[in-house]
This record gives C-alpha cells, sequence and structure tokens, in this order.
C-alpha cells in the first residue's frame, strides 16, 4: 500500500495538469491577459501561444504551397541530419519532407535585413525580451532555449560563448 501512495505522489504532478484550451474568441482575446505560474501578466496580443509560421512559411505547408507563397528557392540542397530537402530563400530555409514542411530556419543574417516573423508578430531575439513574447522556455540547451506548442517547437539558438542569438528553427518536435 504503501508503494501505491508513493507511486501516485510522484505521478501526481504529471496526471493532475488539466489540458490547456488555446481557443479564445479573435474580439476577446487583446482583453484577457495571460497569467503565468510565477505570477507574471501580460497582454494576450503579444503572448504567442501556438507556433503556425516562421518567415512566412507554415508548418506542414505541402511543397506546392511553399511554392507558391516563396517562389522559386535560391538553392535546393540536401540536409544530411533530416535526410530532407532544405529549399533555402534568401530569408530563411525550409526543410521538406515526404512533401510537407517539418522545419523553418532563419539566422541573424536573414532575419537583420528581411525582418523575423513569428504567425506574422515580429520576433526580435537580439533587442527584445523573447519571454514577453514566448514565456519561460520549457527546456534550457547549452545552445538554446526550446519553447513549445502542441507538436510544434521553437529554438532560439545561442551562441555558448557570447549569449548572442546564431539562429532559430520552427519544427515539428514530433518528428525529430
Amino acid at each position: 500500500m504503501k508503494m501505491v501512495i508513493l507511486l501516485l505522489s510522484l505521478l501526481a504532478p504529471f496526471l493532475s495538469a488539466p489540458p490547456q484550451d488555446d481557443t479564445v474568441a479573435p474580439d476577446t482575446a487583446a482583453q484577457l491577459p495571460v497569467t503565468f505560474a510565477f505570477g507574471q501578466s501580460l497582454p494576450a496580443a503579444s503572448y504567442i501561444s501556438s507556433f503556425d509560421s516562421l518567415a512566412g512559411i507554415r508548418l506542414y505547408m505541402t511543397e506546392e504551397e511553399l511554392l507558391k507563397t516563396k517562389g522559386t528557392p535560391q538553392q535546393i540542397a540536401e540536409d544530411p541530419w533530416a535526410g530532407c530537402l532544405e529549399y533555402q530563400y534568401a530569408d530563411s530555409s525550409a526543410g521538406v519532407c515526404g512533401g510537407a514542411v517539418l522545419y523553418v530556419h532563419a539566422s541573424p543574417p536573414q532575419a537583420g535585413q528581411y525582418g523575423l516573423r513569428l504567425n506574422e508578430q515580429p520576433l526580435l531575439p537580439e533587442t527584445m525580451n523573447v519571454q514577453d513574447v514566448l514565456g519561460t522556455p520549457d527546456f534550457e540547451a547549452e545552445d538554446g532555449d526550446v519553447y513549445i506548442r502542441g507538436a510544434a517547437a521553437l529554438k532560439i539558438y545561442r551562441n555558448m560563448e557570447t549569449g548572442e542569438w546564431d539562429g532559430v528553427d520552427l519544427f515539428d518536435g514530433d518528428s525529430f
């Protein structure tokens, strides 16, 4: 009996978290504050609660939709890590696997020249407090911070020596 109680007490934090509903009516979204567990409140309009697109490229869009949206890439290269084709544009790169976009990458030079937009909202890792828009990272790795929204994940890579951002990836967290 003591083992059952011990097991339940260890698993309770994982079992007691209610599912979060990210659906809010558009007309009330700007009026509702987002309150984090540590007590910080932000206007809902600035907090990004889902990851849909980076640099105008939506996750899971088809190869045809990508070409229609972004046009002909400057180059198509094979991605040795993911085994995908990487469509390289001036402002970003998109990994196309099995006919669908599974990741989008942007570097600091690309963001500096073309801007960086996450879900059509400006994202400026070098000048703004990213936590105001994304909240606390779900994971802090040696090379950057990871934010998770459903099956999609966003990683902001940081130079381990300088702390400056080295790039950002939006990707399907279930596929990598």
